[in-house]
Parts: C-alpha cells; sequence; structure tokens
C-alpha cells in the first residue's frame, strides 16, 4: 500500500512539472483534470486489502424459539373441578398419545369408570368373563340399547372372547358436565371360532361429582349407543370412520384434542387426578381417599356399600372437613370367598395433612364385598364396595409397617 502511494506522488509530481514546463500548451483545467484521471486509474488497477466485513454473530436459534415443557403420557384423561369447563385432561402440546397396551382378557377382573376408555375396556371385560349384568349397567338406560338383561346375556353367552379397537375420544362440557364420544370396533369370537364385528359410537355422561350436596351420584356411563353388525367386505379403519355418521353429538365441534386411551394412575390420589376404580380392594380405597381429596363427598360417601353404617352423610361430610390431602401406604392384601361371595381386607397408612398444615397418621384395616358378578341376576348391579372400617391414630414416630402387619388380624 505505501509504494502505490510513492509512485502516485511521484506521477503527480511529475504531471504538475510538466504543466510548469509547457504551460504555453496545457490550460490549469486541464493539467488538473488530467491529474485526477491519473490518480483514478492508478487506484482501479492497483492490488488493495479489501476491508474485513463484520460477520454477523451467530446465536443457536433455540434463542427465538419459545421453549415448551417435555411432553409425557398423562394417564389420567378425566377433568378435575380446577380445569376450565368442556375441556378434559390432555397431553401437553397436543402431541400424540403412546397407548399402552391394556389387559381386559377373562384372566383379569377390570370394573373402571375413571375414563371413557376405562370403562370400555370394563364393558370388554365384562363380556369376556360373562358378567352381563355389569356390562349391562355401564349404561344408563340399557333397555333403549340393548334390550332386557335376559335377551343381552343370551346373545353374547357363546363368546369366547372379544378384542375392542377405540377410536379418537372427543369432549365437551356443560352446564357441570361433560360428554365424550368414541367409535370403537368389537371383534368377537364365539366358542365354535365364528368371528364377526359390531361397532358403535358411543356418547358418553358425566356429571361432576364435586356439583352433587347429597346421595345418589351419578357416575361415568353410557349415554347413548348400541352395538351394530359390520359387514364383511369393510375393513375396521373404515368401519371405525363411519361408526359416527349420522349421529349429532357436539363432542366432534367442541374443538378439544382427543383423550388418552390409557388406565389412570393409581400412584396419584390429588385432586388433580380422578379414580372411580372398583377392580380390586386397593382400587377402592384409593378411589374413596381420592373423592376425599377433590372434596367429592358424595362420591366417597358411595364407596361404602351400606351407607348408613358410617352414619348419615351429612356426618360423613363433615368428618372431612378439615381435611387437606390424604396420601397413603397400603399393605399386603388378604381375600377369602365362599358362597358366591368375595372377601377382602386391605391395610393402610393414611397421611392426613389438615387445612391448618398439622398431619396426623392413621393405621387402619378396610374390608370389603364383593357378590360373584356372574351370579348376580337382577339389577342394579352390585360392585365391589367397603363394609367396614378399623383404624386408629398412630404417633409420628412409630413403625406404621409393623402396625400394617396386625391391622387386619
Amino acid at each position: 500500500m505505501s509504494r502505490m502511494k510513492s509512485d502516485t506522488i511521484i506521477v503527480l509530481v511529475e504531471v504538475c512539472y510538466q504543466r510548469q514546463i509547457v504551460y504555453g500548451g496545457f490550460t490549469l483545467k486541464q493539467a488538473v483534470f488530467t491529474i485526477i484521471i491519473i490518480v483514478f486509474l492508478i487506484t482501479a488497477c492497483s492490488p488493495q486489502t479489501a476491508t474485513p466485513s463484520v460477520e454477523p454473530e451467530i446465536i443457536p436459534a433455540t434463542e427465538y424459539v419459545e421453549i415448551k415443557p417435555t411432553d409425557t403420557v398423562s394417564t389420567t384423561i378425566t377433568p378435575s373441578p380446577e380445569e376450565t369447563e368442556g375441556v378434559a385432561t390432555q397431553n401437553v402440546a397436543n402431541e400424540a398419545i403412546i397407548d399402552t397396551p391394556v389387559d381386559y382378557s377373562s384372566a383379569v377382573y377390570l370394573d373402571d369408570r375413571s375414563t371413557p376408555a376405562t370403562l370400555l375396556y370394563s364393558l370388554a371385560n365384562a363380556i369376556n368373563r360373562h358378567e352381563f349384568i355389569r356390562a349391562y349397567s355401564y349404561w344408563s338406560t340399557p333397555m333403549d340399547y340393548l334390550g332386557i338383561l335376559d335377551a343381552f346375556a343370551n346373545i353374547y353367552a357363546s363368546t369366547a372372547s372379544v378384542q375392542i379397537s377405540i377410536g379418537d375420544i372427543h369432549s365437551e362440557g356443560a352446564a357441570g358436565t361433560f360428554y365424550y364420544s368414541a367409535p370403537v370396533i368389537f371383534t368377537f369370537t364365539n366358542s365354535d371360532d365364528v368371528v364377526y364385528r359390531m361397532s358403535s359410537c358411543f356418547l358418553f355422561r358425566q356429571p361432576q361429582a364435586v356439583n352433587f350436596a347429597e346421595p345418589p351420584i351419578d357416575l361415568l356411563h353410557i349415554l347413548k349407543g348400541g352395538l351394530n353388525p359390520v359387514p364383511v367386505d369393510i375393513d375396521d379403519a373404515n368401519a371405525m370412520l363411519s361408526a359416527c355418521n349420522g349421529t349429532d353429538y357436539g363432542t366432534f365441534s367442541a374443538g378439544n384434542p382427543p383423550l388418552s386411551h390409557n388406565l389412570e394412575s393409581l400412584a396419584n390420589l390429588g385432586a388433580d387426578n380422578y379414580i372411580d376404580n372398583r377392580s380390586g380392594a386397593v382400587e377402592v380405597v384409593s378411589s374413596l381417599f381420592n373423592a376425599v381429596n377433590r372434596k367429592e363427598y358424595v362420591r366417597a360417601y358411595a364407596y361404602w356399600q351400606e351407607p348408613a353404617s358410617v352414619g348419615s352423610y351429612a356426618e360423613f361430610a363433615a368428618g372431612y372437613a378439615d381435611t387437606e390431602l390424604i396420601t397413603a401406604v397400603f399393605g399386603s392384601l388378604k381375600s377369602d370367598a365362599g358362597a358366591g361371595q368375595y372377601y377382602y381386607q386391605v391395610p393402610v397408612t393414611q397421611t392426613i395433612t389438615t387445612t391448618t398444615g398439622e398431619t396426623r397418621i392413621f393405621v387402619g384395616c378396610y374390608t370389603l364385598h364383593l357378590a360373584n358378578p356372574a351370579m348376580q341376576a337382577v339389577m342394579p348391579f352390585e360392585p365391589l364396595g367397603i363394609t367396614k372400617l378399623k383404624i386408629a391414630l398412630a404417633a409420628n414416630d412409630l413403625d406404621t409397617a409393623a402396625l400394617m402387619e396386625r391391622a387386619c388380624n
């Protein structure tokens, strides 16, 4: 760069010198113009060092993207009273829900009304176990869609097994009640190996339990939907797509994301979960605690087969007036059966947090009873329920595990 400047100065000096010598041949204006042209030519033709350009700072794209919580599959799809009415529990950010396989074969007992999906699994389980009165009881008005109980039982008496495929479960809320809809395909296999399919578009109704001020209570049930034969030339996918044709359920237009098909979590007894499960002793007692935590005292009262045995409803509800939260640890289950009757005892440690923040620990034993569902013949169906409670306040420093071992003796 310094060499270029020196050369330029020399040329300029020479030009000016020539201008003085031959001034008579150049006007002053011509001399100045000549200098400008020479400077321009030198600048354009000489190699130059480019001025470094300023590179923009590269900032990771995540700095500009709204970061949302990582989704987890929720196993709880029934709304709590604290949620905005009409929006059922769903997975965050509406990503695809991964369904966990559910065993509803005749080898297990499943009686779960926590969600529309669990009710459908329970329906299939009842048919697989030939407990037709239990299956029949999942409709609010079964006569309208299934006919009389005996006819329903006779139709499916030869069933060896049934499998179900559940489509998207949609929801809407109105006037303290949640409605859900779902297309379902049933694949029946008879004892003679004949296979056939039935379809339905069920409408479920679930009044919000917290709104009941006194017994009785009305819980999740099938409000509409029968079982219709699926032609052999229609595959499952098209049968599912057409199952809800012609229905006027408002659930489809509500715009809420589909609900999970998974079972609810029994580990979470808090008010943000909903458990109405009578499949076993632990499930029933967990449902009781969950109802108390959600301030749904009429529902809690209903888990007793003879509610009057714990006093009037008003007395029962008043007993939980200062209860903020119940958590529980269950001990080993004991069972007994005879003459078509099943009895269960389950020890439990209840930790109660009061509305003033005090902690109380109780150790007790719940006794439950179920009349064999296959032998129940007259509606209403009587599910597994609590018959007796033996409980005592325990000091906070006591070994509750040891106390639970003796609680049901």
